[in-house]
């Protein structure tokens, strides 16, 4: 039956390959550079492990474990789904196997909105928080930079796979030679020492859990199996693999990041009073003013890949639910993008990331924790078999995405929270509508 479900829609028209798709054309290697390239492990050190340094202070390399192995329950359900199912709609196409049309398009028209709002929010970042805090410009060049990234992202993906690929391939593994090149020369400054617990346990658990999303985002290549050389294997191995090594990546920079606070609980402290940048700040006292520039230089690249990854899964998940062509459905993307983007100028760049970033967290949270509900029935209906471990690993994905509804964005900002719940609530709607309307 598994075998049976490797395409579970190859294209819509009844098997006829459109010129839209090239089955079985891109290589393993290009797939873990696009699920590698959404996590993003140079901005996640930048961004979520910062917060999480603030929470965990000189225990953060032992949040940053806990909170891989929590991570790690999505990661077993998502193996799961796309080691059966090869598709371009991924989510989407993960939902149907596991309940109806309609129940599918609502998860796929929320993911849809959760990985487009996050397209809007790492381009406002990019011009309302990183550009401004490392040149000087005036301030129309960083809102250029907030629309420049997304549209040149589009044009690449209306180009095909190969070069959006070999572009997240690039800044990837640059990502992660940096993080390494970076902790080497700073180990090798500070000495190693071992781990110790030196916060109370609420504030270990909050870091963990920050640290469990600075993983997240390798789902992007869920969306290739169709054009994955060895179809689901290459997904589900790629999806798996992305995932060790950025979470290696992470933990090695959240240690040597803490090394050079001197592992102490006031050394960090000073360090956050001091940047928002931890990784920056380490670069430009242990390593020089040429891996400090590699390093910045890297980061932005890390952006730009991360941005071009989640634009290449969301233009496969538009023409999954909307058909027509990739080209309209790239366009499709391109416009809800530049307008949040516009919105987003208006407000102020550096206020809308952080209200657009938790409109998009509450989309995925809600459409992560739905696939995680869903799991056992998929294991029921695909596999046939269901067994004790689905179902304890379902209920810990729901748990999961639930807890980082609530602890990541309900409890910073209730106001961003209802508009993503009520966005989310719309996005469900449309795709229930959709689905009983055929």
């Amino acid at each position: 039956m598994a075998s049976d479900l490797k395409i579970l829609r190859p294209i819509p028209g009844q098997g006829i390959q459109l010129r839209n798709f090239k089955k079985s054309s891109v290589p393993g290697y290009l797939v873990f550079a696009q699920s590698l390239s959404s996590i993003a492990p140079l901005s996640s050190t930048a961004a979520l492990l910062t917060v999480a340094m603030e929470q965990a202070l000189a225990s953060t390399p032992i949040a940053v474990a806990l909170g891989v192995a929590l991570y790690g329950l999505w990661v077993a359900i998502g193996y799961g789904y796309s080691s059966v199912i090869a598709s371009y709609g991924g989510t989407y196409d993960f939902a149907r196997a596991s309940a109806g049309e309609g129940v599918a398009r609502a998860i796929g028209w929320t993911y849809w909105l959760g990985y487009s709002s996050y397209i809007s929010a790492i381009s406002l970042y990019l011009g309302g928080v990183l550009l401004p805090s490392l040149v000087r410009a005036p301030a129309w060049a960083y809102y250029l930079a907030s629309f420049a990234l997304p549209a040149t992202a589009a044009g690449l993906t209306i180009t095909g796979a190969e070069a959006p690929l070999a572009v997240t391939l690039a800044t990837s593994l640059g990502e992660v030679a940096v993080i390494a090149a970076l902790g080497l020369v700073t180990l090798a400054k500070t000495g190693l020492r071992p781990l110790t617990l030196s916060v109370p346990l609420p504030e270990l658990a909050a870091g963990a859990l920050t640290s469990a999303f600075t993983v997240a985002g390798g789902g992007a290549s869920f969306f290739m199996g169709y054009e994955a050389r060895r179809g689901a294997k290459d997904v589900s191995t790629s999806f798996l693999a992305a995932f060790l090594v950025g979470s290696a990546a992470i933990f090695f920079a959240s240690y040597y990041e803490v090394a050079a606070a001197g592992f102490t609980n006031a050394g960090v402290e000073s360090v956050l009073r001091a940047t928002q940048y931890p990784g920056l700040w380490v670069a430009e006292r242990f390593a020089g003013p040429a891996l400090t520039y590699i390093y910045i230089a890297l980061t932005l690249s890390s952006v730009a890949g991360t941005i071009i990854a989640a634009f290449m899964a969301v233009q496969r998940l538009t023409y999954a639910l909307n058909g027509g062509s990739l080209d309209r459905s790239s366009l499709t993307v391109l416009a809800f993008v530049t307008a949040l983007n516009v919105t987003g100028v208006l407000i102020g760049p550096s206020s809308a990331y952080v209200y657009v970033v938790l409109i998009s967290l509450t989309a995925l949270f809600t459409s992560h924790a739905a696939l995680s509900a869903l799991y056992a029935s998929f294991s029921r209906r695909a596999l046939r078999s269901v067994g004790l471990t689905r179902p304890l690993l379902a209920a810990g994905g729901v748990a999961l995405m639930t807890l980082g509804l609530y602890y990541e964005v309900i409890s910073v900002d209730l106001q961003a929270a209802a508009v993503g719940l009520a966005l989310t609530a719309a996005a469900a709607l449309l795709g229930l509508f959709q689905g009983y309307a055929r």
